[in-house]
């Protein structure tokens, strides 16, 4: 249900965006007709948008006070034709426009490319949900758990109690990964300094024996080296060709893949291979988790 929403809440945002000029236009086609008389026009202080005051009486007789917009800091002092409508008295034209519609474009244009975006993604999911593989190999990854596509649960995140930092500066949070009868799995530690990218270090439930999961930063955008403790490279995490972010693949110390995930608002998908070793799929299922966990 809360995928549903989440996806009907960015076409509705774009619609929302339609209100302000759609509401311009009508003011200044069907408005009713009023002669404003503006008291002052006051930028105010640093780059704060012109704001003209004054009083004005429609054609009927209604009168009104306030904000009068579209209109230039010469306008103080005169006697103006505006129209009237729901969001208040505007002078037709270019200069009462230009903000709202300006406005408008760059929220289209941001909600475009994300509904852009949430169709490639959706396109990726199902060719990931329809691929051949054992039921086994599918999980449903979001910040609490797993579960399998037909509901059951398979992993469920309990947060630890708070580590002291490593460092003066680094945020540090831990939890860990049970299975369905409640015995861990793993134990992670997810590290971040500043607003770096946040590396993981996934242990065995013994707390003996672990990985790290490291941003590869530039030398592979979007990119990850999987590592044992010592760095020795055990493999790798690297983003579909053409996306930064919410597609990857997972690789072992060969460059096979072994693992792959999309996401979909508001969780992930995660197939791994029949030849995924028990160290990868932990760590497959660790960063996917971290993923939705990242921002907590």
């Amino acid at each position: 249900m809360r995928s549903w929403l989440l996806r009907a809440a960015i076409p509705l945002a774009m619609i929302g965006g339609l209100f302000w000029p759609t509401v311009l236009t009508s003011t200044f086609l069907a408005g009713e007709r009023a002669t404003a008389q503006v008291a002052e026009c006051d930028r105010g202080a640093g780059r704060s948008p012109l704001k003209c005051t004054g009083t004005w009486r429609t054609a009927s007789g209604d009168t009104g006070s306030g904000e009068i917009y579209g209109l230039s800091r010469s306008d103080a002092g005169h006697t103006v034709e505006v129209r009237v409508g729901p969001m208040g008295p505007y002078r037709p034209g270019p200069r009462a426009a230009a903000l709202p519609v300006s406005l408008s474009l760059v929220w289209l244009v941001a909600f475009g490319a994300l509904t852009v975006q949430q169709v490639r993604a959706g396109k990726r999911t199902r060719r990931l949900l329809a691929e051949p593989g054992a039921p086994g190999d599918l999980l449903i990854v979001t910040g609490k758990g797993a579960h399998k596509p037909d509901g059951r649960r398979s992993a469920s995140v309990v947060t630890l109690p708070r580590p002291v930092p490593a460092a003066p500066g680094v945020k540090t949070t831990y939890w860990e990964v049970r299975d369905r009868a409640g015995r861990p799995m793993f134990r992670v530690e997810q590290r971040r300094a500043g607003k770096s990218v946040p590396e993981m270090v996934v242990w065995d439930p013994s707390g003996v024996s672990g990985h790290i999961i490291r941003s590869t930063g530039k030398d592979s955008p979007g990119g990850y080296a999987l590592l044992a403790l010592d760095g020795t490279p055990v493999g790798s995490v690297e983003p579909f060709a053409g996306t930064k972010w919410g597609a990857y693949e997972f690789r072992d110390d060969r460059g096979v893949i072994r693992a792959r995930s999309s996401y979909r608002t508001p969780e992930w998908v995660l197939r791994l291979g029949p030849a995924s070793s028990p160290p990868l799929s932990r760590l497959a299922l660790a960063f996917i988790i971290g993923q939705r966990r990242r921002h907590r």
